[in-house]
């Protein structure tokens, strides 16, 4: 990385999140630009219904003007490239796609796929509910080993998405009605909402996290 890559790569380390309760660092997208969450989000009972990122600081004007950011970046023609040189200045190893929002196109994913393959170094973790996006994305490319799709659950209580090896559900009881091999409930509610040392959710032995409903 020459000395102008590198000062563009700190220029967009500033788009990513830093959430407390992570391991490392993530990247959002505006959640009002999903495709299945918002339909998703006029259903009540769906996973969608009550979004946290629809609502409170996330309508913010400053919040709003960093998602109109963050959207160039992901289209950006050269997004790949950038997107290596951030995850390569950053320590953690742990990182997530879409603390918020959901990946936007078949172009988008390949991307995402093409990053993970060039950051051997990190951990990706990539919550999803856009499953024609990725069975389309994964028929022209595969994800590499050290990042893991979870494709999650449309309904609270309801059954994993079928299709996928990883999968996330949602909970609203003290335990998943879900409850399979190989699966994991978050224990984030019982560690002050923090993942701590748990890595479930980036690990490919994990087949199923079930999170409680917020």
């Amino acid at each position: 990385m020459n000395a102008e890559e590198l000062k563009q790569a700190r220029q967009d380390k500033k788009l990513l999140s830093n959430v407390s309760k992570m391991p490392g660092y993530s990247i959002s997208r505006d959640a009002w630009l999903c495709d299945v969450g918002s339909r998703l989000a006029e259903i009540e009972g769906s996973t969608c219904a009550n979004c946290y990122a629809r609502k409170g600081m996330y309508r913010m004007p400053n919040v709003r003007r960093k998602m109109v950011e963050r959207e160039a970046f992901f289209n950006a023609p050269d997004f790949v490239p950038r997107m290596i040189n951030v995850l390569n200045i950053v320590r953690s190893e742990w990182f997530r796609w879409f603390d918020s929002g959901d990946v936007g196109s078949v172009g988008m994913a390949l991307n995402i796929i093409e990053v993970c393959r060039q950051t051997p170094n990190k951990r990706h973790w990539i919550p999803s509910r856009e499953f024609k996006v990725w069975t389309r994305a994964l028929q022209i490319d595969k994800l590499p080993e050290n990042a893991v799709l979870r494709m999650s659950a449309h309904m609270v209580d309801g059954p994993r998405s079928k299709g996928f090896i990883h999968t996330s559900t949602v909970h609203s009881g003290t335990r998943s009605l879900y409850d399979i091999p190989r699966g994991q409930i978050c224990p984030a509610p019982q560690q002050g909402g923090k993942c701590s040392e748990c890595r479930a959710c980036w690990s490919t032995d994990i087949v199923n996290v079930s999170y409680h409903i917020h």
